[in-house]
């Protein structure tokens, strides 16, 4: 790919900026997309990674594979009984991405994000991040040999912020009253410093995240899901998806998107507001606490495109409770899948869309898992615990206790 013929184009009003700029929105606050010339010719090719695969979808001119960590190629499975049951949804499968390298889906945009400063021949390379980003760019700027600057709030959990300090990384932690102030104040000073400073919805980032799509695409035998849940803050990883799917359509591939279900806490839900609302922009959120903090984006920039692409192509959006957070983060652990809070709020939104008639039993619907449980263990305080103390004078009694009572089945009685 001749990088010169790639462009970015901003998502709403159709602007046109060089594919290097170092900004990733344009001043007045748009999403920036890659556009990569000859889509609708695109083919899938024979290799062994997807990115040789799908090559022709990619706006840089040479990867270098020495920089993966092995992200990708994550399972898409059956949720199982429990789950089928409790959401009422027949066809359920979860999209596993809890097990790439750092435990999140951040690392396929981390991936491209490395390749963009390799492209550009930069030196150092930076982010703003609650966590998971900022861990997954950590680790990927370690391998491809960059700087790593990391700007998290002060309300990161310390298990994140450690992650990032042993990659090698320098965390800047920053006091402020509002995430999203704080994002688009330091977003504002990458030009002053000649700085790239990626978000989470970065055109860049968001080539990664249409790498799912293609993925997914391949596990299910070329065939696309009726609808993906995605729990949605900067909006990146939720277009990035979309923008995959829309891409293999151009290339007449599938005729078919997805609709997207556009999932957030109810106590930071910005984008869900408008959407629900029937409002071409976001509602902001400000002073709000939720257990859910990787999706905290109270005023995202970009988020009037996510709106808009949800009034247009019909996407559905739900919002959730607290103690609904909590109950579906459970949920899932009893299913086997260990998710941080913000994951979990996927299980609960497709549960409601469900009871609400807007998704029928019989379609297909995926839910992203994408974080670890691991990234931020303090939460479980909140779920209940079951530990028994004991000893070895006890241990004989206690046992037969726990094995008559706790563990009884019906069939028993």
């Amino acid at each position: 790919m001749n990088v010169k013929s790639v462009k970015l184009q901003s998502t709403l009003s159709g602007q046109e900026f060089p594919f290097d700029l170092i900004e990733e929105f344009t001043a007045e606050g748009e999403s920036l997309e890659v556009v990569v010339p000859g889509i609708t010719g695109a083919k899938i090719q024979p290799g062994r990674f997807l990115w040789e695969r799908f090559a022709d979808f990619l706006p840089f001119s040479s990867v270098d594979s020495g920089v993966s960590l092995g992200e990708g190629n994550t399972p898409l499975i059956q949720a199982g009984k429990l789950l089928t049951s409790h959401t009422g949804i027949e066809n359920l499968l979860l999209k596993n991405e809890t097990v790439n390298p750092t435990w999140s889906f951040k690392d396929r945009g981390s991936l491209c994000c490395v390749w963009m400063a390799k492209e550009m021949k930069e030196k150092v390379t930076a982010t703003i991040s609650t966590g998971n980003m900022g861990h997954s760019l950590s680790a990927y700027g370690a391998r491809a040999g960059l700087n790593v600057l990391v700007f998290v709030p002060s309300f990161t959990p310390v298990e994140k912020i450690l992650a990032m300090n042993v990659h090698g990384a320098t965390v800047l932690k920053v006091g402020a009253l509002d995430y999203s102030l704080m994002k688009n104040t330091i977003l504002g000073l990458a030009k002053e410093f000649s700085l790239r400073i990626v978000s989470g919805n970065g055109p860049i980032r968001a080539e990664g995240y249409k790498l799912t799509a293609f993925e997914m695409f391949e596990q299910m035998n070329r065939t696309v899901p009726d609808f993906i849940a995605v729990p949605t803050s900067a909006c990146g990883h939720i277009r990035g998806i979309f923008k995959g799917y829309r891409e293999l359509r151009e290339a007449g591939l599938t005729e078919r998107l997805p609709k997207m279900i556009v999932v957030q806490a109810a106590n930071n839900s910005p984008i869900v507001s408008a959407i629900k609302q029937g409002k071409n922009h976001i509602i902001p959120f400000s002073n709000f606490k939720t257990i859910a903090e990787a999706i905290t984006s109270g005023n995202p920039a970009g988020g009037d495109e996510i709106v808009q692409k949800a009034h247009r192509h019909g996407w559905l959006a739900e919002d959730v409770a607290e103690d609904e957070i909590i109950e579906s983060q459970r949920m899932l652990a009893r299913a086997g899948f260990f998710v941080e809070p913000a994951t979990a709020t996927s299980l609960r939104a497709v549960k409601k869309l469900r009871e609400q008639g807007k998704i029928s039993s019989n379609h297909t619907v995926v839910i992203m898992l994408t974080g670890s449980g691991l990234k931020d263990m303090d939460v479980l305080r909140a779920q209940p615990q079951s530990v028994v103390e004991s000893s070895l004078k006890t241990i004989q009694a206690d046992l037969h206790k726990i094995l008559r009572s706790h563990f009884k089945t019906p069939s028993d009685a």
